[in-house]
């Protein structure tokens, strides 16, 4: 992996986790942040990261098409309801992790398309 690959990985990882920030805080009505909720939206980037885009090239790799980002996006509602909304104050922890994703994934993708158009750089086939 070369310097440039490195620094678009880390950008990734700012921008996923700031997403996660905000889709938390949508969620939760509650935009204060402590170190325990920033190192837990840390982990759930990390998994973003890397989770989507690997399961992506498995499902394209064995000609399932679009069953891989079904499943990464499953395993993204576990991770952020066992690892995110334990330090979010919501009622309905499943339909908050189930919303928080849902948000997450949308701007992820947002960011993804602004970034192909503008700088013709994809964030999600960094590595």
């Amino acid at each position: 992996m070369n310097i440039e690959a490195l620094i678009l990985l880390i950008a990734a990882l700012v921008l996923v986790a700031v997403i996660f920030y905000v889709s938390g805080a949508i969620v939760s009505q509650d935009w204060s942040a402590g170190g325990s909720l920033i190192l837990r939206i840390i982990v759930v980037s990390l998994i973003a990261v890397f989770i989507i885009p690997a399961f992506r090239d498995a499902a394209a790799s064995i000609d399932i098409g679009e069953l891989g980002l079904l499943a990464a996006f499953v395993l993204l509602i576990v991770a952020v309801r066992f690892i995110l909304v334990e330090e979010l104050a919501v009622a309905e922890e499943w339909l908050a992790s189930i919303v928080i994703s849902l948000i997450a994934v949308v701007l992820i993708y947002i960011v993804d398309g602004v970034s192909r158009a503008l700088f013709d750089l994809r964030l999600l086939e960094i590595f």
